[in-house]
């Protein structure tokens, strides 16, 4: 599915509001429990889940289960809380959270997971969307930039921004930072 006409802007947008409204310069990295916080979304581990449904808990951070649950946003009403799986690397949390946030600050609607015959609801417009905006709030423009311009590593950049060095990478060349970098070069 392709994003609607302006979204990467508009994603761009929140990924610098976000970091304004937390006193954080743009190119700052961002703390996806601290943003959680700010939104009032609770963020609670799977793991808070050991004593009601213990066998499930251990499925699920275990490798054999992890890849069937990474993260997921809740509703009672208006109120909207994410459970992560405290089972993966803290850099796929950060980009779990990050993702659940972006449906939250979207204003996704809350929906079922699954519908009457348990087949999991997929909005793949809301996903891509969320795909993008995910990611854009870990490493926005500014930081990517900020990253090509001090010509810092993968590996360096992925521990300054608690971010995975393929998402590092990825918001590196969709936005272009190391070409961007390389013009405003050639120009000065």
């Amino acid at each position: 599915m392709g994003l609607r006409r302006g979204f990467k802007a508009e994603a761009n947008w929140y990924a610098r509001e976000v970091r304004r409204e937390l006193g954080l310069m743009a190119h700052a990295p961002i703390n996806p429990w601290q943003l959680a916080e700010h939104l009032g979304f609770p963020v609670l581990p799977l793991s808070e889940y050991a004593s009601t449904i213990p066998d499930a808990v251990r499925y699920l951070r275990s490798a054999a289960g992890q890849n069937d649950f990474s993260a997921i946003t809740l509703f009672a009403g208006q109120e909207r809380w994410i459970i992560y799986n405290d089972g993966h690397d803290p850099k796929r949390q950060a980009a779990d959270i990050s993702h659940e946030l972006a449906h939250g600050l979207l204003l996704h609607p809350p929906k079922a997971p699954f519908d009457k015959h348990g087949s999991r609801h997929y909005d793949a417009d809301r996903e891509a969307e969320a795909n993008w905006l995910g990611p854009a709030l870990l490493i926005s423009d500014e930081a990517a930039i900020h990253i090509a311009e001090r010509g810092l590593s993968l590996q360096v950049a992925s521990n300054r921004y608690g971010a995975s060095q393929p998402l590092v990478r990825m918001r590196l060349n969709v936005s272009g930072a190391s070409r961007r970098v390389a013009r405003r070069r050639l120009v000065a």
